[in-house]
């Protein structure tokens, strides 16, 4: 004789007693294949949001390759460890990056854009004088058009280090870097990118 370990009653009649086991229910004889399954409306569901522990990573093996993130190179990055991002190996004896940028790079020869589309190159070593006067200023000759300029307005010029500079030559305009009036004779830094004016219109570009 089995033993009888009630589950629950039956959904179609109701009848209490329903074992484990049974085809059928013992009060209206309905197969329970036929029917919700007792057993599994007395097991208790659980909702995925109930589970709150996080399960175990499972082990790499010695093998299997790690993933990387595209575009670092030698330089490779367990993507799961995203809350602790973690360099696994870089390039053996890399030079540090260096801390200039491209403004601060010393210039072998210097090139300057004018208004009327003119580029005159300065080399390092050697200065040239913009103004007025075509035969002091030959460099710029379009420059002799511009009646506001001083006969020689200003002067720029490129170190043997490689440092460009400009100085104005007492001109009666002005000479302008960064929005500010250069005092006469006192050289000011010019960097690749930079932007001088001559007098009130003149804008001459230091490409980089």
């Amino acid at each position: 004789m089995r033993e009888e370990t009630g589950v629950g009653s039956c959904p179609e009649c109701g009848t209490p007693g329903s074992f484990a086991g049974q085809l059928v229910c013992q009060g209206c004889f309905v197969p329970f294949a036929l029917m919700a399954s007792v057993h599994a409306a007395a097991t208790p569901s659980v909702s995925p949001t109930a589970v709150t522990e996080r399960l175990p990573r499972p082990a790499r093996g010695p093998a299997e390759p790690r993933d990387k993130v595209p575009g670092l190179g030698a330089a490779e990055v367990d993507v799961e460890d995203t809350e602790h991002t973690r360099v696994i190996s870089v390039v053996p004896g890399a030079p540090p990056r260096p801390a200039g940028t491209r403004r601060d790079v010393t210039l072998k020869v210097m090139r300057l854009h004018f208004p009327d589309g003119e580029i005159v190159e300065v080399a390092a070593g050697y200065s040239i004088r913009l103004g007025r006067d075509p035969q002091l200023c030959p460099a710029v000759t379009f420059l002799a058009r511009r009646d506001n300029l001083s006969r020689i307005h200003a002067r720029v010029g490129v170190q043997t280090d490689g440092s460009a500079w400009i100085t104005d030559e007492d001109s009666t305009n002005g000479t302008f870097v960064r929005g500010y009036r250069l005092t006469p004779n006192e050289p000011a830094p010019l960097r690749p990118g930079d932007t001088f004016r001559l007098a009130a219109d003149v804008h001459v570009n230091v490409l980089p």
